[in-house]
């Protein structure tokens, strides 16, 4: 059984002639095992098969065998060729890693569940290494993108902010799809430039795009405009809910101080989905001290919520015409009211109407577009943990870019 021990690892190793497994150590916590060739075996290039000159010493690290790290040491042929000298490529592993495909098979099944900081301390070795493993089957993956092939109709477009909101990514979503297809670096206008630039070079044709979803930022709507000019503006329902709740947040601010015993503990609450609040929640908005919290008409932040509260019932609305009625009466309620941060809400809402009944007209696949923004909107919260904006946006593309990363 001892001697046929080589030749079993041989087979789940892919080891295959001319390579031999030499000998199998045990060295404490550590299983080595010593690959080499045939004498006088010949190594193909190009057509051509060469016979060594020399060898170099190498080492990859592999799955660990029970408790015990392992790791595969081999003698590889250097053959001279017409193109120069060149070291002979190994079966079990890809040029210039130290890691065989097994583990970097295994590290990006293990990327889907845990972080590359606990991979790295678990099975002892650098987070640098790693995202170095993660960065190539990425890159590898994005470099076969070809937009003739799955032309996008409807795209989606989003930030992610990183260091506090000081550093931002743009994120480009085929909606479709429901995959994230491009990562630009900034949050301006030339954001546009770079994904039409990456579009076309890989084969796209930029009036493919029909429909960019996207939030009311000044530069995204230029961007969108220069280089996609015959694309329809859509604001979805996430942005334009979320101008509402910065303005109804800033209402509850100022009024903060002066009733503080009525509008303590009501920050999340208010900008929660009514339909997610809970009995907790929904007890919490009417145990004020007098009466409930609804009753305190003569407060700004409650009437402010009733606002906005009112305004989402206008995406009830199948017809964009009758949703327009409906957000005409609106408007006019806010102007009455007299509340400066809700006017200058509605006066943004106004000057972007025309997207927002687009959203309604279309039904752009609000679900989808949802859920992907929900996944980013994560990845901002895991933002502060990644040292640099490169290991960010791989991530990214790992969890939503549906890339086949498999080792070959």
């Amino acid at each position: 059984m001892r001697k046929e021990l080589p030749k079993f690892f041989e087979q789940i190793l892919n080891i295959t002639e001319p390579w031999y497994i030499e000998e199998i150590e045990q060295q404490g916590n550590t299983i080595n095992i010593y690959v080499d060739f045939k004498k006088g075996a010949k190594f193909e290039y190009n057509g051509k098969y060469y016979s060594a000159y020399d060898t170099v010493q190498r080492s990859w690290r592999h799955l660990n065998l029970f408790q015990y790290e392992t790791y595969i040491h081999a003698r590889v042929a250097r053959i001279k060729t017409d193109d120069g000298t060149k070291t002979v490529e190994v079966p079990w592993a890809r040029k210039n890693s130290g890691f065989t495909l097994l583990f970097e098979a295994f590290i990006l099944e293990l990327y889907n569940h845990m972080t590359v900081a606990e991979i790295a301390k678990k099975y002892n070795t650098t987070q640098n290494r790693l995202w170095r493993i993660l960065d190539f089957y990425v890159s590898k993956e994005l470099e076969k993108q070809d937009f003739s092939k799955e032309p996008i109709k409807t795209l989606s477009v989003d930030e992610i902010a990183r260091k506090k909101h000081h550093v931002y990514l743009t994120n480009f979503l085929d909606v479709e799809r429901e995959k994230v297809v491009h990562i630009a670096d900034g949050k301006d206008a030339e954001t546009f430039l770079s994904f039409k630039e990456r579009y076309t070079e890989k084969n796209g044709d930029p009036t493919d795009i029909e429909s960019i979803c996207m939030d009311m930022s000044v530069p995204f709507k230029a961007g969108a405009r220069k280089h996609f000019p015959k694309a329809k503006i859509i604001f979805d329902k996430f942005h334009v809910l979320n101008v509402l709740s910065v303005q109804l947040d800033k209402v509850r601010a100022r009024e903060n101080k002066g009733y503080h015993e009525i509008l303590k503990r009501t920050k999340y609450l208010l900008l929660k989905n009514p339909n997610n609040l809970t009995k907790k929640d929904k007890a919490r908005l009417d145990e004020t001290p007098r009466k409930g919290f609804k009753e305190e008409q003569h407060l700004d932040t409650v009437q402010a919520y009733g606002l906005v509260l009112e305004f989402k019932k206008m995406f009830d609305y199948k017809k964009p015409s009758y949703a327009a009625k409906y957000f005409k009466r609106w408007y006019e309620k806010v102007m009455k009211s007299n509340i400066p941060e809700m006017i200058k809400a509605a006066k943004t809402l106004l000057n972007h109407i025309e997207g927002i009944l687009l959203h309604i007209k279309t039904n752009i696949s609000n679900g989808k577009i949802e859920g992907m923004n929900s996944k980013l909107r994560g990845f901002t919260k895991r933002a502060f943990g990644f040292k640099t904006l490169k290991n960010l946006k791989i991530t990214i593309f790992i969890a939503l870019g549906k890339l086949n990363l498999t080792p070959a």
